[in-house]
């Protein structure tokens, strides 16, 4: 049996990266695999897989975690941009002496625990610290880029890495491509997609939201993180073209994020209060999207969009721009419609025509159940990661041997 520890260094607590690394854990065969899983951050995950008998920790990094004092976490936020910027060569150090005494409780855990494989659950730059662990310990280890936000990579850091047994997993072909652009191997990345759990593992239980379930027009909803890159004020700007037009509709935003204020200043500058309703942070977004007309994903980058198989899987028709790894989710005029990104007109033809053309969304619904079955299955995401964990566990022990 293999011993596989997670790293989870997200902030939000909740955000896709949990939700994969959740799901990942139920899927695999824990006759094969057994895993523990490390948090930076508070979150429900962690109660939810102590439920199914995975061992679980929390250990705090000066960066990363929440809470501890402010004016240090400033000054060592400032201390290594500077060194990024200014002596790069330093950096990877910089990075070791800032998480030093996290890299030694991690390594104090993986000794324990005998550990074959560390899966970094986030990008490399965010999870560098892991690296350190693996070249400390000599175990294998993977990590998952699921953004394209590279901040903090450079040479210096990605020489490094190449002197530990690693293996990346991009969750969509454009993201291979952008990682590789930043100077990763490209044969050291296997493009393995996000797959969609059962319907009943996520649901979880129902809430009544009067504003939502007593609406009679149109529900348009997005579901997501409110950060900057998710392109949520041109969303309002074309919902708000759209509701010019006599069409009755509301928007309904589910999720929270630092963006948010920003968001409530867009909404209110275009005059659509009445309109839209934000209905904060939901752990069953399932429960929404199976009761609206249409699903706006609308990220000026974006390395997936999980939330899309969600809506496809409740038969709900979706809408995503053109880029990143959505256009591999999304096939145009098949299971939903793209548009360019920061389009406001093309974004609200799109809406209008989906909530209005009933052949249409007939035809993209139908499709999406079928693009789901073939290529977002678990089967395929369950055989390429173990392919992975395998190959990688193989590799280290012919290494050892020669």
């Amino acid at each position: 049996m293999k011993k596989i520890l997670f790293i989870e260094g997200g902030s939000s607590g909740y955000g896709g990266s949990y939700h994969s690394l959740y799901q990942t854990v139920m899927l695999m065969n824990l006759k094969k695999y057994q895993f523990a899983v490390v948090f930076f951050n508070e979150t429900l995950f962690y109660e939810k897989l102590i439920s199914k008998g995975i061992q679980c920790f929390y250990i705090s990094s000066p960066l990363f975690s929440k809470g501890g004092n402010k004016v240090i976490k400033y000054i060592l936020f400032k201390i290594n941009g500077f060194i990024l910027r200014f002596f790069p060569q330093l950096s990877v150090w910089c990075e070791f002496i800032i998480h030093f005494y996290t890299i030694r409780k991690l390594i104090a855990l993986v000794k324990t625990l005998d550990v074959d494989i560390l899966h970094l659950n986030n990008q490399i730059v965010l999870n560098f610290i892991g690296l350190f662990v693996a070249r400390s310990t000599g175990i294998p280890c993977v990590s998952h880029l699921r953004t394209f936000n590279s901040y903090g990579l450079n040479i210096h850091k990605i020489s490094f890495s190449k002197n530990i047994k690693l293996q990346y997993i991009a969750i969509s072909k454009e993201l291979k491509k952008i990682w590789v652009g930043k100077g990763l191997e490209s044969d050291k990345i296997k493009v393995v997609y996000n797959f969609l759990a059962d319907k009943k593992e996520d649901e979880g239980f129902r809430i009544s939201i009067p504003s939502f379930d007593n609406y009679n027009g149109y529900k348009v909803l997005y579901v997501g993180r409110f950060i900057e890159c998710k392109g949520i004020p041109v969303f309002l700007e074309s919902f708000s073209k759209l509701i010019d037009g006599k069409l009755k509709a509301k928007l309904f935003l589910i999720g929270d994020g630092d963006f948010e204020q920003e968001i409530r200043h867009c909404v209110s500058s275009l005059n659509i209060e009445d309109s839209v309703s934000f209905l904060g942070y939901q752990s069953n977004p399932l429960a929404f999207m199976e009761k609206v007309d249409l699903l706006v994903l609308p990220s000026k980058e974006d390395g997936f969009g999980r939330v899309l198989l969600e809506a496809m899987s409740v038969g709900t028709p979706v809408i995503g721009t053109r880029i990143g790894g959505i256009q591999e989710v999304i096939e145009q005029e098949v299971n939903g419609l793209l548009v360019p990104y920061g389009d406001v007109t093309a974004l609200k033809e799109a809406m209008k025509r989906m909530l209005e053309d009933e052949h249409l969304r007939k035809k993209t619904i139908e499709a999406g159940f079928q693009i789901l079955k073939d290529r977002f299955n678990k089967e395929t995401y369950k055989t390429k990661l173990e392919n992975i964990y395998d190959s990688i566990s193989m590799d280290s022990i012919n290494q050892i041997k020669t």
